[in-house]
């Protein structure tokens, strides 16, 4: 499950796992032309790009972050 939280301050959308509610896992932010919404994974993956809208933008995001591959168990 995935939540997001606006920071009031800066107007960044940032989206929390519920393994660690308090690291982001990825963000959406407004580019400098209002018109153009970056999205950022901070996985391992680091995926990234760019939507005309918030909506698309989060859409994008949440699509990277279900594509993040399972981690592998350590061999012990």
């Amino acid at each position: 499950m995935i939540t997001k939280r606006r920071c009031p301050h800066t107007g960044i959308v940032n989206f929390f796992s519920h393994t660690d509610p308090l690291l982001a896992v990825g963000s959406v932010s407004r580019e400098t032309n209002p018109s153009h919404y970056i999205w950022r994974s901070y996985l391992d993956d680091r995926r990234c790009g760019v939507a005309a809208d918030i909506a698309a933008a989060e859409a994008h995001l949440r699509d990277a972050i279900g594509r993040r591959p399972d981690p592998k168990p350590d061999m012990i």
